[in-house]
């Protein structure tokens, strides 16, 4: 364990093997460092915070700081970060609002410079926030989801697996899995994502599904209910596709009559 002499560290805090702490670092009090974990010069990491081995906190990147909400002064809850993820200069990561809730993130995750994740929301895995990446509390990241620079996502949005959201888009409704989405306002659902899907290994029959779907979903004038009727289902691709379509409260962008007339399913 390396520790440079300026760090501060929480007598309650706990460190695990080979942990690096570089100058004028702060850890918190119930701040728990995985094995391995590089924390740079000016990182702050407060709890109760619980961040996997192998990670990696760069200059100045903040984690577990109270919630940005307006009127409350807490409690707050926790948060909960995985492995071998790399949080670039100034990046955030903040506490759920809630006394009893944890804001998750989850492996391999890249979240670049000044890269903000809000109270509340659930990161996957091999997830990439560009710089400058904003999301609001209670936000869903699918695994493999790709958020281009100055993205923002409003409270309560989903972002499906494999997305792919172009730099500088705003979303204020649903992101369907495996789909690209540009623009600020309105929206424009650009089609599969078909380089992450390749990279991902869904190619073949699994493609051809899933461009059959995407068609019968966001190229059709039917009625919301007939589209979904019309998906050939069976592939694991499809139905995951439809079932997030299903669950969304928000609406799915892509799914109006024009691209920011969108639909709620419910």
């Amino acid at each position: 364990m390396r520790i440079h002499a300026t760090a501060i560290i929480d007598p309650h805090a706990r460190l695990g093997a080979d942990v690096e702490v570089g100058p004028y670092a702060v850890i918190g009090k119930d701040v728990v460092v995985g094995a391995r974990t590089r924390i740079g010069p000016h990182a702050c990491l407060m709890g109760p915070l619980e961040i996997g081995e192998d990670n990696v906190v760069a200059f100045s990147a903040a984690l577990g700081h109270d919630p940005q909400v307006k009127g409350r002064g807490g409690p707050w809850g926790a948060t909960r970060i995985g492995s071998r993820n790399v949080f670039r200069e100034f990046s955030q990561v903040h506490r759920s609002m809630k006394p009893d809730g944890t804001t998750l993130v989850g492996d391999d995750g890249l979240f670049m410079a000044t890269a903000h994740v809000g109270h509340d929301c659930v990161i996957g895995n091999n997830v990439v926030l560009c710089n400058g990446v904003l999301l609001s509390g209670h936000v869903e990241v699918g695994d493999r989801a790709f958020m281009a620079g100055g993205a923002a996502a409003q409270q309560f949005s989903r972002i499906g697996e494999l997305v792919m959201v172009g730099g500088h888009a705003g979303i204020s409704r649903d992101v369907p899995p495996f789909c690209m989405v540009v623009g600020v306002r309105p929206h424009s659902l650009a089609g599969l994502n078909r380089v992450g899907l390749r990279r991902a290994g869904i190619v073949g029959e699994s493609m051809r599904a899933l461009k059959a779907a995407f068609r019968a979903l966001f190229r059709s004038d039917l009625p919301l209910a007939g589209r979904i009727a019309a998906v050939e289902r069976g592939t694991p691709e499809v139905e995951r596709l439809l079932g997030f379509v299903q669950a969304s409260k928000r609406g799915v962008i892509g799914l109006g009559s024009r691209d920011d007339d969108v639909e709620a399913p419910g």
